[in-house]
């Protein structure tokens, strides 16, 4: 497909991105943004070398893999996703300070509406942007964007983080156990 028409593709699906939510939702997973083809399908988590649905299986919080076209089945398993910024790029490093900044406040507003118990940040960089810090460990946070969710940091799921994937699956592991004790 030559790359005008990829383009002029991506571009009718910036905004079909829908925040997958539900009340009193045990988990909200927050991204920085989708990718290009989350953006062309409408689907979270779903280019290629994202393991963010098998990081799910794997660690208990589903019962079994989740395809990305699954993504809306999510509240059943009390999950939703969502991203501090609606426009899909390659990477994150294509995303502004203003655009991230800008993500803070709906955020605030989903996880105050919502009332998730754990708002989960998938990668350091997308909970830094959030809540307005520059440091940040894995797991469990010291802070919260919106009481009386408690804030977690899983590693980023996508493919081109440097990570191991057991290395992964042991953050979302805690993740599992934080909320199997909620």
């Amino acid at each position: 497909m030559p790359r005008s028409v990829q383009a002029a593709r991506r571009a009718s699906y910036i905004g079909a991105m829908k925040d997958i939510l539900a009340p009193d939702l045990k988990i909200l997973f927050v991204g920085f943004n989708p990718s290009p083809r989350s953006g062309e399908t409408g689907h979270h988590y779903a280019g290629p070398g994202n393991q963010f649905w098998r990081l799910l299986h794997e660690s208990g919080l589903t019962p079994r893999r989740l395809r990305p076209d699954e993504c809306t089945l999510l509240p059943e398993f009390g999950l939703g996703s969502t991203n501090l910024v609606s426009r899909p790029t390659r990477t994150a490093a294509e995303l502004s300070k203003a655009e991230l900044r800008a993500g803070a406040p709906r955020m605030r507003d989903l996880v105050g509406r919502y009332r998730p118990q754990v708002v989960a940040y998938t990668g350091k960089g997308v909970y830094l942007a959030a809540i307005g810090r520059a440091h940040a460990p894995w797991g469990l946070q010291p802070d919260t964007i919106a009481p009386p969710a408690c804030d977690f940091v899983v590693p980023s799921p996508s493919g081109l983080v440097r990570m191991t994937l057991e290395e992964k699956l042991h953050w979302f592991r805690q993740l599992t156990e934080l909320v199997k004790k909620e």
